[in-house]
């Protein structure tokens, strides 16, 4: 009954913080996770089931005490969870909702193959939101217009994105060329009246 309680606990804010920007971003968040919270609460079983054996040859016969102890042990084990989720609900729907929502706005789906997604005129603040998230690179804290478009095949790892954004003309940047048999990167940039419009792209395939 403890590990149950435990985890329905754990399962209500884990679907709190998984909000619409976790989901859009991170779409195995939420089976991945469940899966760990069903590791976690296996191991309380065990666990429950040692402590059981101990109580016995301790002589700890008083129920409430062995009640106490049992929590105790299942919370204990499952602070990461109670600790990172609790982290995320503050994050993802107090401190960052705007901003996270403002993303949502700009952020427009590939529904069919290839997949992915694309966005524009993103602020640094809002991109630098979704990297948490995703494993987007990350741009010059003055990087600023920011659009990215991402695709990706759905069952190869083959992947394509692309990123521009504008820097101030004094922002030094380096152009650059990499390829091997399955991946490329390029950054090139163009100089404009009053700023610098960098172009970023990855391929894999």
């Amino acid at each position: 009954m403890i590990v149950f309680v435990n985890m329905l606990i754990l399962t209500i804010m884990l679907a709190i913080c998984t909000d619409a920007f976790e989901l859009a971003f991170n779409n195995w968040v939420r089976p991945v996770e469940f899966l760990k919270l069903i590791g976690i609460s296996l191991a309380g079983l065990l666990v429950l089931r040692i402590a059981v054996s101990i109580f016995r040859k301790s002589n700890i016969n008083s129920f409430q005490k062995r009640k106490k102890i049992s929590i105790l042990l299942i919370v204990l084990m499952s602070s990461y969870f109670y600790v990172d989720y609790g982290i995320k609900i503050y994050s993802h729907r107090f401190a960052n909702a705007e901003l996270r929502d403002r993303v949502i706005e700009k952020r427009t789906s590939y529904v069919h193959p290839p997949y992915g997604s694309e966005a524009k005129n993103l602020t640094g603040n809002e991109y630098v939101e979704i990297t948490k998230t995703k494993w987007f690179p990350k741009l010059p804290e003055n990087a600023k217009n920011i659009s990215y478009s991402y695709s990706y095949d759905g069952f190869l790892p083959d992947y394509s994105l692309s990123i521009v954004y504008d820097v101030p003309k004094e922002t030094k940047v380096d152009t650059l060329n990499y390829k091997d048999n399955t991946f490329s990167k390029t950054r090139t940039f163009e100089l404009k009246e009053d700023h610098i419009r960098v172009t970023y792209t990855e391929y894999l395939w």
